[in-house]
């Protein structure tokens, strides 16, 4: 995962799709279930200048559910209100194994582009 590994890529090596699928998991593993819609506004709260596109999120929603990451039910928004159904995704045990592997290898990546922007920050802006 190293920039080592592929001198071509920068940041976090790491496509918006593949965020997308980790912040998702992290997400069903403090809150489930959740629709699309809770997903966007987690997504507006971490970065407040960046969603994923619609068809990142929902693409990456079916994925992870072929996959069998991730369970979809189909159900109502509101049971108060019987008007709009919406699938509600919750992590399967499969997906949580795969977020605990994710979490190791994403770790190492995280701590190293932390610190090239402190390093960044040091010496650029201080």
């Amino acid at each position: 995962m190293s920039h080592k590994n592929n001198p071509k890529k920068f940041a976090l090596n790491m496509s918006a799709a593949q965020f997308t699928k980790f912040y998702i998991m992290h997400l069903l593993q403090v809150s489930q279930p959740m629709i699309s819609e809770h997903f966007k506004d987690e997504f507006r709260k971490l970065t407040k200048n960046w969603i994923p596109a619609p068809s990142t999120l929902l693409d990456t929603l079916h994925e992870m559910t072929e996959e069998g990451l991730l369970e979809r039910r189909e159900d109502f928004k509101s049971h108060s209100r019987k008007r709009q159904k919406v699938y509600w995704y919750y992590l399967t045990n499969q997906g949580k194994e795969e977020f605990d592997v994710l979490k190791k290898r994403y770790k190492i990546l995280f701590e190293e582009q932390l610190q090239i922007l402190h390093q960044i920050m040091k010496d650029v802006y201080q």
